[in-house]
């Protein structure tokens, strides 16, 4: 039987032909947005299945959001050729006597204990620190054929280790490619892009630069690192988790600093509900609760439980914009505290400028496959303490 594959562009190409036709274990491509990266692995994993049939490969992202996407896409452009069963619930993919299965790296217990001959690393830099080498390394000691990492550079981390490997690994194969290098896109696009964000931001999300620091939205982050002490009223802000997104609750000082940060999720939300509730009570926190969508519903069961301390505010295309650059003013200024969550931390130094394919315009966000929620939260506890001091309330 003849399977005929998607057809790549010139670079994608190339990194086919070097995966299929050396003798190299790793490669690592450092890849600019808009390239086709996620149509490279996809495609490299069913090549991979049907070529060498009996195999087992690991397809591991950031987060289980974006790994259900690519499973889907997979699905959908497979399921006509009756070569494969799906497993939706397991995320998992057989045919050829081959296996394809997901894994998000948030959950890496889930890895641990599995063994691979072929394993791909999408969004690389955005895993959290220590995956790749407690986690991931370990499952393709034994049988591991080969690993592509496929990742837009996040400051200088995971990824940019790797790419110097190939200096004294011959194992390794390096790759660098802009959204330039995508024949398919009009350059004119991109440079539309380039004159409306920052340079650093720019050069890091379509050059694929490693850049010191990174090119995130909110500076000097890990500086705000701090511990404060509990006085005066108190205030926050609740972000409600929609999916497989978290609820998180921020609760801090008028003077900016935060003294409380708690998510949930996979609850039922009379569950979530009382666990808010309880804290905002606790610290008798006026917060600012987002109220679109289901955050209607979910405002209306927490009122009952929080008199006169939940305000209502609605996140739009319009209001957004501004509470996330009055967050990255209050950064600038040097303004807040943080506690040290690593999770946090993460989420805000990944925010960033994202590019809008279908509106052509930028917006603020964070990058596909990684949460924000801890950011909007944080927004919005930063709106309340500046805003509900003032006026005592919020008018619509």
């Amino acid at each position: 039987m003849t399977i005929k594959g998607y057809k790549p562009h010139t670079n994608q190409k190339q990194i086919h032909e070097a995966i299929n036709n050396s003798y190299s274990k790793y490669f690592v491509c450092n890849i600019g947005r808009q390239f086709g990266k996620s149509l490279l692995g996809e495609n490299q994993c069913l090549y991979w299945m049907i070529n060498d049939k009996g195999c087992t490969v690991g397809w591991v992202s950031p987060i289980y959001k974006q790994c259900k996407k690519v499973y889907l896409e997979i699905k959908k452009a497979t399921i006509a050729s009756g070569i494969f069963q799906y497993n939706d619930s397991e995320l998992l993919i057989r045919g050829a006597n081959s296996t394809l299965q997901f894994f998000s790296a948030e959950r890496a217990d889930n890895i641990r204990g599995n063994t691979f001959d072929y394993l791909i690393c999408d969004e690389t830099d955005f895993f959290k620190n220590g995956i790749w080498d407690e986690v991931l390394q370990p499952t393709i000691l034994v049988k591991g054929k080969k690993v592509l990492f496929l990742s837009t550079p996040k400051g200088k981390k995971l990824m940019h280790r790797l790419s110097m490997m190939r200096h004294t690994d011959e194992r390794y194969q390096y790759f660098h490619f802009t959204s330039y290098d995508n024949p398919l896109i009009d350059p004119r696009e991109i440079d539309s892009i380039k004159n409306s964000i920052p340079d650093h931001v720019f050069r890091q999300e379509y050059l694929a630069e490693f850049m010191d620091g990174g090119a995130g939205l909110f500076k000097d982050i890990r500086l705000a690192i701090g511990s404060c002490e509990q006085k005066g009223t108190l205030y926050g802000g609740l972000d409600i988790g929609r999916a497989d997104d978290f609820t998180v609750l921020t609760i801090g000082t008028r003077e900016g600093g935060v003294l409380h940060v708690e998510r949930w999720r996979h609850d039922e939300w009379n569950t979530i509900v009382t666990r808010v509730a309880a804290v905002i009570n606790q610290y008798k926190a006026n917060c600012y609760i987002e109220v679109n969508n289901q955050g209607d519903v979910f405002y209306e069961l927490l009122k009952s439980k929080c008199t006169n301390l939940i305000h209502p505010f609605t996140t739009t295309a319009q209001t957004k914009p501004i509470m996330i650059e009055d967050l990255a003013l209050s950064f600038e200024q040097k303004e807040l505290i943080l506690p040290d969550h690593d999770w946090l931390i993460e989420e805000l130094e990944s925010f960033t400028y994202i590019y809008d394919n279908k509106t052509r315009r930028v917006k603020y966000g964070a990058p596909n496959g990684i949460h924000d929620d801890g950011v909007i939260s944080l927004s919005l506890y930063n709106q309340a303490r500046k805003k509900l001091a003032i006026i005592g309330k919020y008018y619509n």
